[in-house]
C-alpha cells in the first residue's frame, strides 16, 4: 500500500492511498470547522439538505438511479466531531474503471456527481430549496429529540455536556432543537458558502493507482482560491473538583458514566495512551470487562473509549440501580491497579495484539483506511497503519504506567433507574 500526503498551495490537505488489493475506489472530501453551539445545528442540517438533490440530479430517486447505473456506487454525506472539530463529509465508493465494461469512466462520473452535490445544490430566492429545508428541519428535530430513547447514548451525551459545560467539546454534533426555528433557507445557504470558502479541507483518494490530479481537478480548482486553517482543539489536563450529577428516570437499568482527563503523559505519548485504554477498558480482555462485568457481575456492560484529540476518556456502563456505587468503586479500583502497574504480561500482550489486529482489519476497508489517515494527520503524527503498528510494538510497561498515573476523574453522571421497562442493553 502506497501513501502520499501533502498540502496544496491553498492549504488543502490531500492524501492518495494506492493499492491493488481492491476492485473499488473511494473518494472522501471533508470540510472541518470549529465545533461550537452557533454552527453545529447548521452543519447537521446541511448534511441532510444536500442529500435531497442538486441541479443535475434534482431528486434522491435520480441520484440513486445514477448510482445504480454506475455499478451500484454509493454516496454518503454526513457530519461527526473529532476533538473540537466538526466535519461535513462527502464520500463516494465505486467500481474501479479497469473492472467496468469497456473501461467506462466510473471515477469521472462519481467526481461529476460530487461536483454537482457540493457546488450545484437546488436554490431559490437566494437560498436552498424551501421544501427541502422545511422537511429536513423537522427530521433533525425528531432525530435530536429521539436521543432520549437510547438511554446509553443519551447518558454519555449528558456526561459530556456536564464535563465540558464551558468547553466546545460539550456541544452535541447534531445541534440544538431550539436553534432550528431561526434557520432559514437563505441563512443556511449563506453559511454553506462560508464553509466552501474557508473551512479546512481534506481530500482523500483510496484505490487503484491513477492520476488523481486529473481525476479530482474539477473539484480542487473550485476550492483552491483561499487559504484554510485547521481549527484547534483546546486541551485541559487539570481537574479542580469532581462533578457528580444524578438524574432519575423511569427505567429499569441505571447508566453510570465517568469522564476522565487523561493528563500530560497521555498527550505526549499517544501510543502508550492507546495501550492503556485497551488494557483498562476497551477490549474483551480488559480489566473493566474481565473484572467489573465478568468476575464481579456488577454491570451489564462496562467499557472505556478515548478521544485522543481532546485527550479524554469515558467509561460507560449499564448497571442495576443498587450496584451503581459498587460499580463506580470497582472501576476506580481497576484504574488504581493500572497506576500501580498491576497488569500481567498476558494482559499487556493481549492489548498489543488487539490494537495491531484493529489496524490490520482497517486496511481491509477503503473508507477505514481513509478515515485512519485523516485521523493520523489530525493527531499530528501522520503515520500510516503499518507505521502505527511499529509504534505500538515499541510501547513498554513503564510508558503505560506513566500514562495511567496521569489519568484524573473529572465527572460522574448517573442516569438512575427508578423502575419501568427494561432497556435494550
Amino acid at each position: 500500500m502506497q501513501y502520499s500526503t501533502y498540502m496544496t498551495d491553498s492549504s488543502i490537505i490531500r492524501c492518495d492511498i494506492f493499492s491493488d488489493k481492491f476492485k473499488t475506489d473511494y473518494i472522501c472530501i471533508k470540510f472541518f470547522m470549529p465545533l461550537n453551539k452557533d454552527t453545529a445545528t447548521e452543519i447537521a442540517l446541511l448534511s441532510a439538505v444536500l442529500k435531497r438533490g442538486n441541479q443535475k440530479f434534482p431528486t434522491m430517486d435520480k441520484i440513486e438511479a445514477y448510482l445504480e447505473q454506475n455499478y451500484g456506487a454509493s454516496l454518503n454525506i454526513s457530519t461527526s466531531k473529532s476533538g473540537e472539530l466538526q466535519d461535513l463529509s462527502f464520500s463516494v465508493q465505486f467500481l474501479s474503471d479497469k473492472f467496468a465494461i469497456e473501461n467506462e469512466p466510473i471515477g469521472k462520473n462519481m467526481v461529476d456527481l460530487l461536483f454537482s452535490v457540493i457546488f450545484e445544490p437546488i436554490t431559490q430566492n437566494g437560498g436552498f430549496d424551501e421544501l427541502f429545508v422545511k422537511q429536513e428541519k423537522q427530521n433533525l428535530k425528531d432525530k435530536i429529540a429521539s436521543l432520549i430513547n437510547d438511554k446509553g447514548a443519551y447518558s454519555i451525551e449528558k456526561c459530556k455536556q456536564i464535563m465540558f459545560d464551558h468547553e466546545n467539546y460539550g456541544v452535541y454534533e447534531l445541534g440544538d432543537i431550539n436553534r432550528l426555528d431561526s434557520i432559514t433557507p437563505v441563512s443556511l445557504y449563506k453559511f454553506y458558502q462560508s464553509v466552501l470558502s474557508s473551512a479546512a479541507l481534506f481530500i482523500n483518494y483510496a484505490g487503484i493507482q491513477r492520476d488523481t490530479e486529473e481525476l479530482l481537478n474539477p473539484i480542487c480548482q473550485r476550492l483552491e482560491s483561499t487559504s484554510r486553517t485547521l481549527p484547534h482543539t483546546v486541551i485541559k489536563n487539570d481537574v479542580k473538583d469532581v462533578k457528580n450529577i444524578t438524574e432519575e428516570m423511569n427505567v429499569a437499568q441505571s447508566k453510570l458514566n465517568l469522564g476522565f482527563r487523561l493528563g500530560d503523559a497521555a498527550q505526549k505519548d499517544l501510543f502508550a495512551a492507546k495501550m492503556f485504554n485497551v488494557i483498562f477498558g476497551s477490549s474483551p480482555t480488559s480489566k473493566l470487562f474481565m473484572n467489573v462485568r465478568e468476575k464481579l457481575s456488577l454491570c451489564y456492560y462496562c467499557s472505556s473509549v478515548c478521544d485522543s484529540l481532546k485527550n479524554v476518556m469515558f467509561v460507560q456502563s449499564g448497571v442495576e440501580t443498587q450496584n451503581v456505587d459498587k460499580a463506580q468503586k470497582e472501576i476506580l479500583n481497576q484504574l488504581e491497579c493500572m497506576k500501580n502497574g498491576e497488569f500481567s504480561a498476558e494482559e499487556f500482550d493481549n492489548a498489543r495484539a488487539y490494537l495491531i489486529d484493529a489496524y490490520i482489519q482497517a486496511e481491509d476497508s477503503l473508507s477505514a483506511i481513509s478515515t485512519m489517515q485523516t485521523a493520523s494527520y489530525l493527531a499530528g503524527h501522520k503515520l500510516t497503519a503499518q507505521q502505527q503498528i511499529e509504534q505500538i510494538n515499541k510501547v513498554t510497561y513503564e510508558r503505560v504506567i506513566n500514562v495511567a498515573k496521569g489519568v484524573m476523574l473529572d465527572t460522574v453522571y448517573v442516569l438512575k433507574g427508578i423502575g419501568g421497562e427494561k432497556d435494550a442493553d
